[in-house]
């Protein structure tokens, strides 16, 4: 039998092509997907970026896709947790416990971490019991999609502090920034501020409830923030662009004492210049988060309560995967998905 899947074949080259299904083995479930979302990091691949050792390389065609709810179809031998039906999301990367990172407690650097065999630009994935949560009565298939990338969200947010009324700027409103975003009014932040020079991403934003969303491309984002804190500048900077200039306006918006947050992945052959006297002279601390670390679950309960449903704003059939792509990378909307019950 086959499957149809999205096989990425190299940058800019992406196939709607059958595939075989992969037989199910004791410990695997089958699934059929339903929503699959289209992460940065899907079209960092597509663009053709070169990635340090930490990313797997790709030596031949693959199917991209590691955000996806499904409905299980088929359960092997050992599975006795699930059933034909069942609602469930997937977390792709699933770490081995027994590697140096595992026993230090920072399983989300796991040197030998159970990755996808195939992702969920698909009809049809046979996976690993390990990857399946099964979803909450109630909760949506379409907002749990979100559940990956917001658990990398609460992991940056597990690495830095945020009281009550602290003021948290936000540089890039994709739809990491965006989570950022509802994250930090959940934790009761006093003020939150975006900046984003796309006007649709900054609609959402507003959408979302941000006190203030300035467009770097035409206001004075520091000024703003100065004058929005009285000159002393924002508690909690988070940079989830992935581009120099949010980065420099993180740099310049925080206030003494205060921190960055590096959400964003970006691209390793792009550098940027840092004073290390101003680290010295502020007390700066950058803070890089990578990936999860125990935040899947957490993320999965979460989502219900964050309103994040407007952070979807555009749904595709695979077969039309070339203008997903593209509508992704223009920045049209915020998070683009697939639809597989279409």
């Amino acid at each position: 039998m086959k499957t149809r899947v999205a096989m990425l074949h190299g940058p800019g080259d992406i196939r709607i092509q059958p595939a075989d299904i992969m037989p199910v083995g004791p410990n695997d479930v089958a699934i059929h997907v339903a929503i699959s979302g289209i992460c940065g990091t899907d079209l960092h691949y597509w663009d053709g970026w070169q990635f340090d050792a930490w990313f797997p390389e790709k030596p031949g065609p693959w199917v991209p896709g590691h955000e996806f709810t499904a409905v299980v179809q088929e359960v092997g031998s050992a599975v006795d947790d699930l059933t034909p039906g069942d609602p469930v999301v997937v977390e792709p990367g699933i770490p081995c416990d027994d590697c140096p990172s595992c026993e230090r407690g920072r399983p989300n650097f796991c040197m030998n971490r159970l990755n996808l065999m195939r992702g969920g630009w698909a009809d049809h994935v046979v996976i690993n019991r390990r990857h399946i949560t099964t979803l909450p009565p109630g909760t949506d298939l379409v907002v749990a999609s979100l559940t990956e990338p917001l658990a990398c969200v609460l992991r940056g947010y597990d690495r830095v502090a945020v009281a009550p009324g602290d003021t948290v700027f936000i540089a890039g409103s994709g739809p990491i920034g965006l989570l950022a975003l509802q994250v930090a009014k959940s934790q009761l932040a006093g003020q939150t501020i975006v900046s984003e020079p796309n006007a649709a991403r900054r609609s959402v934003a507003d959408q979302l409830g941000a006190d203030c969303i300035l467009d770097p491309t035409n206001d004075d984002v520091v000024s703003t923030v100065r004058d929005m804190t009285k000159g002393f500048g924002a508690d909690l900077c988070i940079e989830a662009a992935g581009a120099n200039t949010a980065f420099s306006s993180c740099l310049s918006t925080v206030r003494d004492a205060g921190t960055v947050l590096v959400l964003s992945v970006g691209n390793p052959a792009t550098k940027f210049e840092l004073r290390p006297f101003d680290l010295f002279a502020h007390e700066l601390a950058i803070v890089g988060s990578n990936t999860r670390l125990h935040t899947f679950h957490r993320a999965l309960e979460l989502i219900p309560n964050l309103n994040a449903e407007p952070i979807i704003t555009h749904t595709f059939d695979l077969d039309d995967a070339v203008e997903a792509i593209n509508t992704a990378k223009s920045g049209a909307g915020a998070k683009v998905v697939f639809d597989f019950r279409i």
